[in-house]
């Protein structure tokens, strides 16, 4: 009788990501190529962000932030005309406690209570490692690829969101979609490419780049608009995952 392969939940937690990260990449790049890619409207119009949401995040490392730094510049020369995120604006969302939104004032009122939520589903949290290797894509975005190790992060946003329902803090939650990746932003189409073809390859020739790990043992909560742009992300509360050393 054959023994059984045991999976391990690093293993798991990789493939399941990849597979996901896979999918999006090939729903995207044929877009891309033929140059049906989603636009933004609000960045097309260039006008300022209206939309307000409170989110946890975690931000990469330096290292991690200056090798994407060096593929910003090389697809800003083909196609300058895109929104291109600055390094100390990428970010993991952890969770968006509420999508941003332009009727953002009533949550906000309860601003207290998601705080009273984010700490106490962090009590017992620990250091996240995120792992963050090759580029995928959206129809509107160009994003790099996250990976963690184990389940910490998909337990914590459980935790987050069980502690969000208890409180009646449900309501703006996973609106667009169950956050379930480690990916992070770093383009989003504004205009028409000058040449799609050429972006796709540039895009093709980076979809396996390795740009590093980052120990995550910070995470913020901020008030942020849809972009979390520098410009009109205020932090709001910082919070340290102590290791088990320090627990």
């Amino acid at each position: 009788m054959k023994a059984r392969l045991k999976i391990s939940p690093e293993s798991d937690a990789r493939d399941r990501l990849r597979s996901r990260y896979d999918a999006l990449w090939s729903a995207a790049i044929c877009k891309i190529r033929s140059g049906q890619f989603e636009c933004d409207p609000v960045l097309q119009a260039r006008v300022p962000d209206q939309r307000r949401g409170l989110t946890l995040v975690a931000r990469p490392s330096l290292a991690v932030r200056r090798n994407v730094r060096f593929l910003l510049r090389e697809l800003r020369q083909f196609e300058p005309d895109q929104y291109y995120y600055s390094t100390t604006e990428l970010h993991v969302t952890v969770l968006s406690l509420f999508t941003a939104t332009i009727d953002h004032r009533r949550f906000f009122a309860q601003k207290a209570r998601y705080i009273a939520a984010v700490k106490r589903a962090l009590s017992g949290a620990r250091p996240l490692r995120l792992h963050f290797e090759g580029i995928t894509a959206s129809p509107g975005s160009v994003m790099i690829q996250g990976f963690f190790d184990d389940n910490t992060i998909d337990n914590l946003r459980d935790t987050l969101r069980a502690e969000l329902k208890a409180r009646g803090l449900a309501e703006g939650l996973d609106q667009r979609y169950r956050l379930e990746t480690a990916h992070m932003t770093m383009l989003r189409f504004r205009e028409p490419l000058r040449d799609c073809a050429n972006f796709a390859a540039s895009l093709e020739s980076a979809r396996t780049r390795a740009f590093g790990t980052t120990q995550v043992q910070n995470l913020s909560l901020v008030q942020n608009d849809w972009y979390l742009s520098r410009h009109t992300t205020a932090v709001v509360k910082r919070y340290r995952l102590p290791s088990r050393r320090e627990a």
